[in-house]
């Protein structure tokens, strides 16, 4: 690859030669020519690098450059001559949003500023302009695309034409620091996990004790590990090996603080988040900083935010939360994905439709071991090619597979519906709804994962009579009663709510402080790998220009 990198570059530079036997001046006009010969040679095939760095957007800036009959935008005596250092600026500042300074071509930048030869120039023309389209791309709709990364991740990403704005900044006379900086998320959240980045790169790197991976450790053993653990919770010092009931204390109060179970027990969970270091605290929350990048700006007046991770729904009206409450989401293996739809209705007394991959792998089993049970618990089903349902007690599963499930299978209303007494419908390809359940018992429990994709909600009651009661439906304060009818009642919504189920695992509380959780769904080292390997390769030499 390096050989047919270096033909191409020789066919580039020979372009450039033509154009100049000897070093010119920047403000001359040769480098117009140079541009023009440099995107002939792209269109020709040519890959596109300049100066032994990779363009990320060479159509992007073939675009740009045509409309502008190739001329400079940064060079002496250029419309933005005087924003080369700003733009070198807003680099390095993107470096403390998570960006890699070198995927924008800063230090090869800076070094080619010193030359004057026209090869010089069009590197630093060009690499300048696409350092601007990356970083307006990036801070926009963000450095990773989230479908090759995460295909639970599915929503909207904000639309930016970089072209557009630079050729407006330029029109306009403006600021490329301000057109760059207006671009990044304005949601106080991002800004705070910003600003608690900054508080623990200050820090200084200590050392600690870090706890060995082995067995579980719980109170009454008594091991080095022990020792281990103390030092890492209660500083340096000279340690019993005994886990005593000082240690229990320490240990229940920082799992509590983590969001884990606070039982006491310490295994590879806590382990996780115990051992977690200054640097890796700041990958967590790059991650999650490229995570607001991918959330659309312009946000409704009103909305609901479930963040998985957390286990939390969040109910906004006019930018401010409203309230909050605690919920359960999708198993590691039935992960909850992520994605935003409008709230259309609420259900009261449903029936539980079974998804078809939950009635197979979950239920048949039931089934065939006791369909009696099953039945009394609400299920019916209907076979294909009938009009009416049947109580599961009434069909042989025995012979059946899941290959010839032939079967819609359901829950009645009840107090053992799976959905509870009501659930709230945003229509989606996922079948994923927010749902009461009689399983009040789990959200007693830190970490609360045990669904199939669905949301449950802790507090039904309080989400129905704020959707109904903030659009002034006849139905507000009554919800309560229309359930002891045990009456199936579709009410829908005068004004529909959009939902965003989301995924942080570090975040802003009510208070204003950033939480961490463990990453349930292990996404969060994937995408720091992508974040960290975004630095764009070199390609041959560093002293090719």
């Amino acid at each position: 690859m390096g050989m047919n990198v270096g033909r191409m570059y020789c066919r580039v530079f020979c372009l450039l030669v033509a154009v100049c036997l000897a070093p010119l001046s920047r403000a001359e006009s040769g480098v117009e020519e140079a541009i023009r010969s440099y995107l002939e040679g792209l269109d020709a095939g040519a890959s596109p690098i300049i100066a032994g760095h990779l363009l990320e957007n060479p159509e992007a800036l073939s675009r740009l450059y045509r409309d502008r009959d190739h001329q400079a935008l940064w060079l002496p005596g250029a419309p933005l001559q005087d924003d080369v250092l700003a733009m070198l600026v807003a680099i390095d500042e993107s470096v403390s949003h998570g960006f890699v300074a070198e995927r924008y071509h800063r230090e090869k930048i800076e070094q080619l500023r010193a030359g004057n030869g026209v090869a010089e120039a069009l590197a630093v023309e060009l690499l300048l302009t696409d350092a601007f389209l990356s970083q307006a791309l990036h801070r926009s709709r963000g450095v990773v695309s989230p479908p090759e990364l995460d295909e639970d991740w599915a929503l909207p990403q904000a639309e930016l034409d970089p072209v557009e704005l630079l050729a407006v900044t330029v029109r306009q006379a403006g600021s490329v620091a301000e057109a760059l900086a207006a671009l990044w998320p304005q949601a106080a959240d991002y800004t705070l996990l910003l600003e608690r980045r900054g508080e623990i790169l200050a820090m200084d790197e200590e050392t600690s004790v870090q706890v060995t991976p082995g067995p579980l450790l719980r109170p009454g053993d008594s091991s080095e590990r022990v020792v281990m653990l103390k030092q890492r919770l209660l500083g340096p010092g000279d340690y019993a090996p005994e886990y005593d009931a000082q240690l229990l204390r320490e240990v229940t109060a920082f799992q509590l603080a983590a969001g884990l179970e606070p039982d006491g027990i310490v295994g590879a969970n806590t382990l996780e988040v115990l051992n977690a270091s200054r640097v890796s605290w700041i990958d967590r929350i790059d991650a999650n900083l490229e995570r607001w990048r991918w959330l659309p700006r312009e946000m409704p007046a009103a909305y609901l935010r479930v963040n998985i991770a957390a286990y939390t729904l969040r109910a906004f009206e006019d930018g401010e939360p409203a309230f909050s409450m605690n919920v359960i989401v999708g198993k590691p293996y039935r992960r909850t994905p992520v994605f935003t739809e409008t709230m259309k209705y609420m259900v009261l007394n449903p029936y539980w439709n079974v998804p078809f991959s939950i009635a197979t792998k979950d239920k048949l089993p039931l089934l065939q071991a006791d369909a009696l049970a099953e039945a009394q618990k609400g299920y019916e089903t209907r076979p294909a090619g009938n009009d009416g349902f049947v109580p599961v007690s009434a069909i042989d599963w025995k012979p059946v597979t899941r290959r010839n499930f032939n079967y819609l299978l359901r829950q009645k209303p009840g107090p053992q519906n799976a959905l509870g007494s009501i659930k709230f419908m945003m229509p989606n390809p996922y079948s994923v709804y927010l749902h009461d359940t009689p399983s009040r018992e789990l959200f007693a429990r830190q970490e609360r994962s045990f669904s199939s994709g669905c949301i449950r909600l802790e507090e039904p009651m309080v989400l129905a009579e704020w959707l109904l009661g903030r659009e002034g439906h006849p139905r507000t304060g009554s919800v309560a009663a229309l359930m002891e009818r045990q009456e199936t009642l579709t009410i829908n919504l005068k004004e529909p709510m959009p939902t965003y189920l989301v995924y942080f695992t570090a975040f802003a509380t009510d208070a204003g402080d950033i939480a961490f959780r463990r990453d349930i769904y292990t996404r969060d080292a994937a995408l720091v790998s992508a974040l960290k390997a975004s630095a764009t390769p070199l390609a041959g030499s560093a002293d090719e220009v």
